[in-house]
């Protein structure tokens, strides 16, 4: 090779190199703190004790093992902080195989909703977990308040309003803690998109998008106790977009229809749209279907004048793509249901719930949130029904002005 190719030749190899910079070895070791898993590796193995909540674990007792009651189950019976001892449903029948699936000891107690009793009179009982059918839910709440025990319910925490800030109320009085599981703030998507609003990345937020449609059907056993499709589904829809937000409405439309015979015959909804307006300017769209034929379709966006947030649909095999003959690329399903897309939320709502009960850290689902989304499903409700727009006051509701 003549001088001059080398010459050429080093000037192509060297035109890059200048950029390479220092050793990987001299630079600080981080990491995108979105990375939640990485982040309890590093926990764990670096022993950072500061990490965790270091308390004697709570003995517990569970109400209702339906949809949401298995999943609960499954997260007290996994946790060290909790001491589970009482199990309370109705199908006798499931209780030995229970027993067995779980591997539980004798410690753990099977009754029935008839004996109930024991749990409320047992004082070694500090916090009682509800989820059984909603009409129960009251009853629940009040009696294990009345006897000292903190509570974590499964929303709604009653039939209306004005039962569920009795239960509130109850709960003050007694100073105990009464948690209303609105899970999807836990989710470490939904969580970093708010906090992302919050620091302004998006400017003002000028219209909020929520798509929420639930896989599999639901029963209709399910769906004639759980107190209408506004107050079972949608409630997740509009506390979202509220507490995103930071606000809450002041005008509310939905128009609903039946697409289901079976749904259509008892009188409840399977297929929703809804506008909400709010003080700020911001307009929220929303739209709700009780089945997605393709999976538990989930998904949030926000829009501002500096650009916009989304989060997608997750899948089980988020990174597998498959190309196959001429058929295009194909990706996996999303999530099949909300137990497994909301899994790690529902494992973060305990351990707040945990958190609040053992060291006083500030509740993250407040009385008024939840009379306030209540409020709102019942206004979206009857504009569905009566199809008028419904204004919302709430100069009497007590709302501090930061809401969330």
């Amino acid at each position: 090779m003549s001088l001059l190719k080398k010459i050429i030749v080093a000037a192509f190899v060297m035109a890059t190199k200048k950029f390479a910079g220092p050793s990987p070895y001299e630079l600080p070791q981080t990491y995108p703190e979105q990375d939640y898993l990485h982040t309890d590796y590093v926990n764990n193995v670096t022993t950072n004790i500061a990490s965790k909540t270091i308390n004697a674990p709570l003995v517990g007792a569970i109400f209702g093992l339906g949809r949401a009651g298995s999943i609960h189950l499954t997260s007290l019976i996994n946790n060290p902080r909790v001491i589970l001892k009482y199990v309370v449903d109705e199908r006798v029948d499931r209780f030995n195989d229970l027993k067995k699936y779980w591997q539980l000891s004798d410690d753990v107690v099977f009754i029935t909703p008839k004996e109930a009793s024991r749990v409320y009179k047992d004082k070694s009982v500090k916090v009682v977990f509800i989820a059984s059918t909603t009409w129960t839910h009251h009853d629940i709440v009040v009696n294990a308040i009345a006897n000292d025990k903190d509570v974590f319910c499964e929303k709604p925490i009653a039939e209306n309003i004005e039962e569920t800030r009795k239960c509130y109320e109850v709960a003050k009085s007694k100073g105990r803690v009464l948690f209303s599981a609105f899970n999807r703030r836990f989710d470490p998507a939904y969580r970093g998109l708010k906090d992302r609003v919050r620091k302004g990345e998006v400017g003002h937020v000028q219209i909020l998008k929520v798509t929420a449609r639930d896989s599999p059907l639901p029963s209709i056993p399910y769906l004639k106790t759980s107190g209408g499709v506004f107050h079972d589904c949608l409630v997740h829809d509009f506390d979202m977009a509220c507490w995103v937000l930071g606000e809450l409405p002041c005008r509310v439309q939905a128009s609903a229809t039946a697409l289901v015979p079976e749904i259509k015959a008892i009188d409840d909804f399977d297929t929703i749209a809804f506008l909400l307006t709010y003080p700020s300017g911001t307009v929220v769209l929303g739209d709700n279907s009780r089945f997605s034929a393709y999976g538990y379709d989930q998904r949030l966006e926000v829009f501002g004048n500096k650009g916009m947030i989304k989060v997608e649909n997750e899948k089980p095999y988020h990174s597998t793509e498959s190309y196959i003959g001429h058929e295009g690329i194909k990706h996996s399903p999303i999530y099949y249901s909300f137990p497994s897309r909301f899994k790690v939320a529902y494992q973060r709502e305990l351990e707040h719930f945990l958190d609040v009960v053992n060291n006083g850290v500030p509740i993250e689902v407040t009385d008024y949130q939840t009379l306030a989304i209540s409020k709102i499903a019942t206004a979206a409700e009857e504009s569905a029904r009566t199809g008028k727009s419904i204004e919302l006051d709430w100069s009497k509701d007590n709302i501090p002005a930061n809401y969330s």
